[in-house]
C-alpha cells in the first residue's frame, strides 16, 4: 500500500514529464514537423495526464482516510 508521500512524489515527477512532453510537442509543431511523428507524443501526453488524474484521485483518498 502507497503512503500519501510517495503517491505526492510519484505525482510530481508525473507532471514533469507532461510539462517537458508539452513543450516538446509544442517545439516540434513550431517546426512543422509530421504529424506521425507528432501524434504519438500526444497520445503519451494523454496517457499521463490520465495517470496523473489518477494519483490525484488517490492521494485525495489517502488524505480523506486520515482524518
Amino acid at each position: 500500500m502507497s503512503t500519501s508521500k510517495s503517491l505526492s512524489n510519484h505525482l510530481k515527477v508525473l507532471e514533469e514529464k507532461h510539462r517537458a512532453l508539452d513543450e516538446k510537442i509544442i517545439i516540434l509543431e513550431d517546426d512543422y514537423i509530421s504529424n506521425e511523428i507528432v501524434n504519438p507524443l500526444k497520445l503519451e501526453k494523454l496517457e499521463l495526464k490520465r495517470e496523473i488524474e489518477e494519483l490525484k484521485t488517490q492521494i485525495k483518498e489517502k488524505q480523506n482516510e486520515g482524518k
